[in-house]
C-alpha cells in the first residue's frame, strides 16, 4: 500500500492512489436535488460512471444546491470523473423535468442566452473544487464533515436519518437498502494501477 504524507493540496493533480474532496454546487444555488427523484437520478449517474470511469467511492453527501464525494479515481484524472458525473446527471434531470413538464423548475435553471451548442439550462455550475487529501487522518474528517452536512444545515437532526448520503453505507444494512455501496477499499492496488495503465488489447476489439 502506498504510503501518503500528511497534509492536503488544494489543487486538481493526476497522481496516483490520490483521494479527491470534491464539491460542486448547483446552478444559481437553485435547490435542484430538494426532490428525491432528482437525488435518484444523480446516484443513477454516480453508479454509471463509476462503471465507466472507475473511481473509489469513499463517501458522498446530496444536498439542496450541492454535493460533496470522496473519491479516489483509476484514471488519476478527477476532472475527468466529475465532468462526466455532472453531464450525465445533468441531461436525465433535464429530460425528466421536461418530461414531466416541470416549466417553473426549469425557468430556475434557464440561462440567460442560449449557448453555441444549443443548450438552454444548466444543472451545475460549470466549475467544481477539489482538495487532494494524502492521510486517513483528513480522509476521516472530510467522512465526518460530510455526514454532518444535513445536520448542520438544518435537514435533520442525526445523520442517519438523511437518507442521500454514504452514512447508511458505513453502518449494518441489508443489500440494496442504501442508495449506492461504498468502497470497502480506499487506495487501489498496484495490480489495479497497473492494469488501468496497460495500453487495450487492439486484437480483442
Amino acid at each position: 500500500m502506498l504510503k501518503r504524507p500528511g497534509k492536503m493540496r488544494l489543487f486538481k493533480s493526476r497522481e496516483p492512489n490520490l483521494v479527491h474532496y470534491v464539491t460542486s454546487v448547483t446552478f444559481d444555488r437553485v435547490p435542484v436535488f430538494r426532490k428525491d427523484h432528482t437525488c435518484s437520478l444523480f446516484i443513477d449517474a454516480l453508479a454509471a460512471t463509476r462503471e465507466k470511469e472507475p473511481f473509489k467511492l469513499i463517501g458522498y453527501v446530496i444536498m439542496p444546491d450541492h454535493i460533496h464525494l470522496l473519491a479516489n479515481p483509476l484514471c488519476l484524472d478527477i476532472s475527468v470523473v466529475v465532468g462526466r458525473l455532472k453531464g450525465r446527471s445533468a441531461v436525465s434531470i433535464l429530460n425528466w423535468l421536461r418530461a414531466e413538464v416541470q416549466s417553473t423548475s426549469l425557468a430556475k435553471i434557464a440561462l440567460e442566452k442560449p449557448l453555441k451548442s444549443g443548450q438552454t439550462h444548466a444543472v451545475w455550475m460549470k466549475e467544481f473544487s477539489a482538495i487532494d487529501i494524502w492521510s486517513r487522518k483528513f480522509i476521516r474528517q472530510k467522512l465526518n464533515y460530510i455526514h454532518m452536512n444535513p445536520v448542520r444545515a438544518g435537514l435533520c437532526d442525526h445523520p442517519g436519518k438523511w437518507r442521500w448520503s454514504s452514512y447508511q453505507a458505513y453502518l449494518p444494512h441489508e443489500p440494496g437498502s442504501v442508495p449506492i455501496e461504498k468502497d470497502q477499499r480506499w487506495l487501489w492496488s498496484e495490480e489495479e494501477l497497473s492494469a488501468a495503465a496497460k495500453p487495450a488489447d487492439k486484437s480483442a476489439i
